[in-house]
């Protein structure tokens, strides 16, 4: 049986084993809900015994749940009609037949029962009776609703029974399914959507990945698995399994189910008054729909992907007369934006008139959803000339999505600075300017394009003079606001002599966005001086300042969350980065196809700077092709650069050299810090390739742009790759910055600057030290070879040999999981006495005891003594973790 299908079974697995071969139960119990994997256990255990039982199936049936012992009917053929009524006499063919199966095997029986929840109360009590007697041991797998006949559940209440209730698969366990089915090549964000989707469910589950695969949604590009779009839940393995639910419902059941599909979230009640509330009730005892607690309580899908598939099953003059007759019932729109955009969408699909304004409403909800082919829908079909306007802005933001600039451009440019009204003429406009950004323009040339918009605003402000006040107050503040927005996204925190004025610096901010372009643009200068700590919290107050209410600029968390990770991975603060990466990771499907390789690149990033540059390159080369698909922060180029630093750290040639094609031809980050720091890191893994004489010195001149003092954290960077090239000048330098840098990251290669400076062993060992408890695993590394050289060249071999050995167990710590490395050896290397240093030493060199005590004149008692206490100051458990030859035996 494949391992992907008992993936976070093995635990079940072993329990239902255990208790079969065991003598304390008679019988194992799965239940679980459909979908949840009961039969695939259920196999698996059989597979299991199979060697050392005779087994003997039983499947239990919905059209036979009425008819006494009808699962029965094969095995009691023999059996006189007249008899076939009687307990007695059906117990005793259906033993006899039995008892000829065991005798040709020699093995006892086991009872397979799967669908025991349609087994009809007479069968189920003869099973529990030869079960009860020994005769046989059951394996039973029934749904959890309606659940066991109450003849079986009485063997688990005795205590005779091992009941075992299958939960959901975690996130965790989806991830490690897909490893199985799909291979270790697949972006985190997969196993979130695809668990997120499926609520665990491995038949839903296994159904949305076969689905997916054979639209083209989930495909493998350069060896990754990846989403390109949003899931489609009406594949043909979705609709089969949705189908054969369909199957099991009544008439009744089946309408409540079409009818919530089509208008969830819906009111309780609506539904009741047209199916009853007996089918209602029934759907939601078996999980197919769910009650969401509110003052007026309403119905929604369990799962659901299904209503996708549903509402495809629904022929569209079927779904019209469903929608008339829930309207005639329906004293007011939906309340809920979910509910309206249900509406709307159900409305489209069958050919109904819907109002313009609520279109635009479910417009720009479903761009928000990134449910972008309905947004489109809804936005083509805006009629009213007032609203076309802001109907296209939300067409350009769905190109948006998927980073096809140049239609958002097209779209938005014909529009911008046009209008009748001020609320018009400001439509689309920090979009526009997002989009600008986006293709390379500088802010100057931005901000002079964008002056439109003001003259435009003087013009409506002419023909309009009771309001003329209002209207050039409100495009001056738009025009402002786009100013600090364009100059946050390019981390142009100078004045640029061609271009605009910054904003004066004692001026309030007009409102929440330019207040959170402000911090953000704050942090990026903070992070250039060196400032990572103080950085970091300007980007989390952006975060705080912007608030929820900035519809237009809906990737505006992921930017400042974009700002915040570059301060965070700087410092060095990896706990931090983490919680900051795990809330963007935590949004649900549709955002994370889109933003989702921002998250993985971060990561990958924080991985290179960790020294663990095979898991960076693998996460990273994951991220890019997520990013080729959609890339809204423009990090594609910040990410290949890093990748080609990693595969360049490994020595993989032919992968660097693609890594660098796609960095140089891809668009350069848009922030100046990023684009700064993805030159470094081509820079530095051209070095690591060998031939690259210049690197040193581009990278001086890229940490120090202005040939001044202030770009300290620019410098750091550029020291911290010179420093990993072996550049012993970059140390003194970097003292030079020391007090000017935070983040415990510059605190850690500062103290291996120091010792570099110094050349003394003992500062090497502290150094190592300090970088270990910094997870900067290949400066660690670094420092214990300097720390063995310096021993080696003063003739303290066993000192070198600990040097070496620590260094050799750098690389085991750095793959361990982040945070939890292996302890290090407390100061193992200056604890010793001369004489337990003397002791240890012969013990490396593979002397015993008595031969230690020969060769020191001293007694076997003294030796062990000596070398007890050494194992407990080098925390080690005997010889065979000593370094050296000892170790090794």
């Amino acid at each position: 049986m494949p391992a992907a299908a008992l993936t976070g079974r093995t635990d079940d697995l072993r329990s239902a084993v255990t208790a079969i071969r065991g003598s304390s139960h008679v019988a194992v119990m799965l239940l679980g809900d459909s979908g949840i994997g009961k039969s695939t256990l259920l196999e698996a255990v059989v597979a299991e015994l199979q060697p050392e039982v005779t087994p003997v199936r039983i499947h239990g049936s919905p059209s036979l749940a009425m008819v006494p012992y009808g699962v029965l009917g094969p095995f009691i053929v023999g059996l006189p009609v007249q008899e076939a009524t009687s307990q007695l006499a059906v117990l005793r063919t259906f033993w006899s037949h039995l008892e000829d199966e065991r005798r040709a095997t020699g093995r006892p029986l086991l009872l397979i029962v799967d669908d025991a929840h349609d087994l009809d109360e007479a069968t189920a009590g003869i099973l529990v009776e030869l079960a009860a007697a020994g005769w046989a041991k059951l394996l039973v797998a029934a749904a959890a609703r309606p659940g066991l006949p109450e003849t079986l559940l009485q063997l688990w209440f005795e205590g005779i029974a091992v009941r075992l209730d299958l939960r959901p698969l975690t996130r965790q366990q989806t991830n490690e399914m897909l490893e199985h089915g799909l291979g270790p090549q697949v972006l985190p964000n997969v196993g979130e959507v695809l668990w997120e989707a499926s609520a665990g469910n491995p038949l839903l589950l296994n159904g949305l990945i076969d689905d997916a695969k054979h639209d083209g949604t989930l495909l493998q590009r350069n060896g990754v698995w990846l989403l390109t779009q949003p899931l489609n839940s009406h594949g043909d393995r979705l609709t089969d399994v949705v189908r054969r639910q369909l199957l099991r419902r009544s008439p009744d059941e089946r309408q409540a189910l079409n009818l919530v599909a089509l208008a969830e979230p819906v009111g309780r009640d609506l539904i009741e008054s047209v199916v009853g509330e007996e089918a209602v009730g029934a759907l939601i005892e078996h999980e197919l729909i769910k009650v969401t607690p509110s003052a007026r309580p309403e119905l929604r899908l369990w799962h659901s992907v299904y209503g996708d598939t549903l509402r495809n099953l629904i022929s569209p003059a079927r779904s019209l007369q469903l929608r008339q007759s829930l309207l005639r019932l329906m004293d007011a729109e939906p309340t809920s934006a979910e509910g309206l955009l249900r509406q709307v969408s159900w409305s489209m699909d069958c050919g109904a008139e819907v109002d313009d304004r609520q279109l635009l409403r479910a417009a720009v909800l479903a761009s928000r959803l990134y449910q972008d082919e309905l947004a489109r829908k809804a936005a083509g079909r805006v009629k009213d000339p007032e609203l076309q306007m802001a109907a296209r802005s939300v067409t350009a933001r769905t190109y948006f999505n998927t980073s096809d600039y140049e239609a958002a451009r097209d779209i938005l440019e014909a529009d911008f600075g046009k209008g009748h009204s001020v609320a018009v003429l400001l439509t689309g406009t920090l979009m526009w300017a997002a989009v600008q950004s986006a293709l390379g323009n500088t802010p100057a040339v931005i901000m002079d394009r964008a002056r439109a918009l003001l003259v435009a605003g003087e013009q409506l402000a002419k023909t309009n003079p009771e309001d003329a006040e209002s209207i050039l107050a409100a495009t001056r503040e738009r025009y402002r606001t786009m100013r600090s927005m364009v100059l946050a996204m390019a981390g142009e925190y100078e004045a640029d002599p061609a271009g605009p004025p910054l904003p004066a610096e004692d001026r309030p901010p007009a409102n929440h966005l330019e207040a959170a372009f402000r911090l953000a643009l704050e942090s990026e200068r903070l992070l250039v001086q060196g400032k990572s700590a103080s950085a970091f919290a300007a980007a989390s107050e952006a975060l705080t300042a912007a608030g929820a209410g900035y519809d237009e600029l809906y990737f505006l968390a992921e930017f400042l969350v974009v700002r915040a990770a570059a301060a965070i991975i700087h410092n060095g603060d990896w706990e931090a980065a983490e919680t900051l990466l795990s809330g963007v990771g935590a949004s649900s499907g549709p955002s994370l196809i889109t933003f989702g390789g921002g998250v993985h690149a971060a990561h990958g990033i924080i991985l290179l700077y960790q020294g663990r540059a095979a898991q960076s390159l693998n996460t990273l080369s994951g991220a890019l092709e997520s990013l080729r698909l959609a890339d809204p922060q423009q990090l594609f180029a910040l990410t290949a650069s890093m990748a080609f630093a990693a595969a360049a750290e490994m020595g993989a040639t032919d992968k660097a050299a693609v890594l660098l094609a796609d960095y140089e031809s891809a668009p350069r980050a848009v922030s100046r810090y990023l684009r700064t720091l993805s030159e470094m890191a081509v820079v530095y893994g051209k070095a690591r390739l060998g031939n690259y004489p210049e690197a040193i010195s581009e990278l001086r001149q890229l940490g120090r742009p202005r040939g001044d003092g202030m770009t300290a954290g620019l410098e750091f960077d550029s020291l911290s790759f010179r420093l990993a090239l072996g550049d012993r000048d970059a140390a003194s330098r970097l003292l030079e910055l020391e007090p000017e840098l935070e983040g415990c990251r510059a605190a850690a290669l500062c103290n291996y600057a120091r010792a570099v400076r110094t050349d003394l062993a003992a500062d090497h060992l502290e150094a190592a030290k300090s970088c270990e408890d910094a997870e900067l695993w290949t400066f660690a590394a670094l420092a214990y070879d300097a720390a063995a050289n310096a021993y080696r060249a003063a003739g303290d071999t066993l000192r070198e040999r600990m040097a070496i050995s620590q260094r050799k167990r750098c690389p085991d710590r750095a793959d361990s999981i982040p945070g939890k490395g292996t302890e290090v050896e407390a100061d193992s290397l200056g604890l010793l006495t001369r004489r337990e240093r003397d002791i240890v030493a012969l013990a490396v060199r593979g002397l015993s005891d008595r031969q230690i005590a020969v060769e020191l004149q001293v007694s076997i008692r003294t030796v062990e003594g000596h070398l007890y206490r050494s194992y407990a100051k080098l925390n080690v458990k005997g010889r065979d973790q000593l370094p050296g030859p000892a170790g090794s035996q």
